[in-house]
């Protein structure tokens, strides 16, 4: 694999917040060394690569289709669990017509023999995406705090009240497009009743929580929907304020 633009000899950092820097940066020969031969990549665009030789060509065409966005990256929040680390960021892309910020998430999980799957969140925008598999619920290694089952709860019932209790007045949702919708203004409540009309099942998957930012992988569903099919995996940062209730969701999903 040719060495690109800003390469690294070594990558400093847990991977989930290196993962998206090497790729912009073109740093992909360390990339590929940090990874392994035990990872497993799934990226919403390329797919997923679980071999040397599947993870090369699929770094190669995710760094490239950054390079042609004259794409770069500013970090947003990270937080580690008992068995995955968690790293938001934006990627930043400029035009004539000013700069534009995609929401990405990445989830390093680790699991035994050394093994690691990195999976990846942001929206295409363009309808490209792959349909990737959705994660299996089963028993979490760390629990989900109280207040973010609170919303998870409510979400499914539909209760737009119930989820807007849990968030400071001065909140907001951020859309995987990473626009904002405030709670003061009502864009909150009405981004609320949209999704999943209003009812959505949301199991959880994963978590990892550092007291300040709890990221929760999960699968969705709407609810009168009973095929797997149309599940799909997200993503779902809620980030405390000092009051004790919410001040921000951040949402990761193919809309």
């Amino acid at each position: 694999m040719a060495e690109g633009r800003g390469a690294a000899s070594t990558l400093k950092g847990r991977l989930a917040d290196v993962y998206v820097p090497a790729l912009v940066d073109g740093s992909l020969q360390a990339l590929s060394r940090r990874l392994g031969n035990r990872a497993t990549i799934d990226d919403p665009v390329f797919g997923r690569a679980s071999t040397l030789s599947s993870i090369d060509p699929l770094l190669e065409k995710v760094s490239r289709r950054f390079d042609a966005m004259g794409a770069t990256y500013r970090h947003v929040a990270s937080a580690t669990g008992v068995d995955r680390d968690v790293s938001e960021g934006l990627i930043v892309v400029g035009s004539s017509s000013g700069t534009s910020e995609l929401p990405i998430a990445v989830v390093a999980e680790r699991r035994r023999l050394r093994e690691i799957e990195l999976r990846v969140y942001y929206a295409t925008g363009s309808g490209e995406g792959n349909t990737r598999p959705p994660l299996l619920d089963g028993d979490l290694d760390a629990p989900i705090p109280q207040i973010v089952a609170h919303v998870l709860e409510a979400l499914r019932k539909g209760a737009v009240e119930r989820v807007l209790s849990a968030f400071e007045e001065s909140s907001r949702f951020v859309d995987p497009a990473g626009k904002s919708h405030p709670k003061r203004d009502g864009s909150m409540a009405s981004f609320i009743a949209k999704i999943g009309g209003g009812r959505l099942e949301l199991v959880p998957a994963g978590v990892a929580d550092d007291g300040r930012t709890c990221c929760v992988e999960a699968v969705a569903t709407p609810q009168g929907t009973a095929r797997r099919n149309d599940a799909e995996s997200v993503a779902m940062s809620f980030e405390r304020g000092d009051s004790g209730l919410l001040r921000e969701l951040r949402l990761y999903y193919e809309p």
